[in-house]
């Protein structure tokens, strides 16, 4: 299954395929085994699969508290210094738990 995110273009070169330049207009998808989801965008014109990312239930719950933890960054009575460092910490927990799944998924 298969589903596309749309975001902003951005410019990208296949430097694992054919080498050309391609705009990367969107990533998409995928659902693995184990609640584990692929983030990834693919060349359109040798088709190589760029994987941006993984993640499984708990990198996912992280990213939903940092989008909540960031909302209160928009409060100017809430102490922005304390906020910000949760943030960190939280960005710092997604990316430990990313590459793990990573890992897990390539077997590195």
């Amino acid at each position: 299954m298969s589903a596309e995110r749309n975001n902003k273009a951005m410019p990208a070169i296949c430097n694992e395929g054919c080498n050309k330049q391609f705009e990367v207009k969107g990533f998409q998808t995928a659902r693995l085994p184990g609640a584990i989801e692929k983030t990834y965008f693919i060349c359109p014109h040798c088709k190589h699969e760029y994987v941006a990312y993984y993640t499984d239930l708990e990198v996912r719950e992280l990213q939903a508290k940092i989008r909540r933890v960031q909302t209160k960054l928009q409060n100017p009575r809430v102490d922005q210094a304390t906020t910000l460092k949760q943030v960190k910490d939280i960005q710092a927990q997604i990316k430990a738990g990313m590459d793990k799944v990573r890992a897990k998924v390539e077997g590195g």
